[in-house]
């Protein structure tokens, strides 16, 4: 009697976390394979998200602290109730952010290179990562690729917008 709680079952606490785990394994199972499928090598990696132009890591960064901070969720829909929805909506913002990021840094994803796929559905599973939103993960993770190209792919904006 006193244990019991009033209304609908929900999922617990630890069958969301380990199901957000198993998801996020998945996602970056399907990311290695893709990759070894395609046969991206590290170099293309790095040339590929180097070429990220600066306002698109910029967009990626504020996405991801709309994520963390539930400011995003509670616009689109207002808080669902049930733990496993609140998942569910995440890795559906996270794949249209995966598709929007590819076709802003490729200008058109029929004709997207397997490394820019690797690249933007990295950026992605930053963005949908937990307590990423806070930190600067993929601006560093951009500086460092930058860094080890020698500044070669630096743009500013987007090639869709110009």
């Amino acid at each position: 009697m006193g244990d019991k709680k009033d209304g609908p079952v929900k999922a617990g606490p630890t069958f969301s976390k380990w199901s957000f785990r198993l998801v996020v394994t998945g996602i970056m199972a399907l990311i290695a394979w893709y990759a070894g499928k395609h046969n991206v090598t590290a170099q293309e990696f790095n040339e590929a998200f180097a070429s990220i132009p600066v306002t698109a890591i910029i967009l990626a960064m504020f996405f991801d602290y709309g994520l963390d901070s539930g400011k995003l969720y509670d616009k689109i829909i207002k808080k669902p109730n049930n733990r496993m929805l609140g998942l569910i909506y995440a890795i559906l913002a996270t794949g249209v952010f995966f598709f929007a990021f590819l076709w802003l840094i490729t200008g058109n994803i029929a004709t997207a290179s397997a490394a820019s796929v690797l690249v933007a559905g990295v950026v992605a599973l930053i963005t949908l990562l937990p307590n990423t939103g806070t930190s600067e993960w993929l601006l560093w993770l951009w500086l460092a690729e930058t860094f080890v190209t020698a500044g070669k792919f630096i743009t500013i904006l987007p090639g869709v917008i110009g």
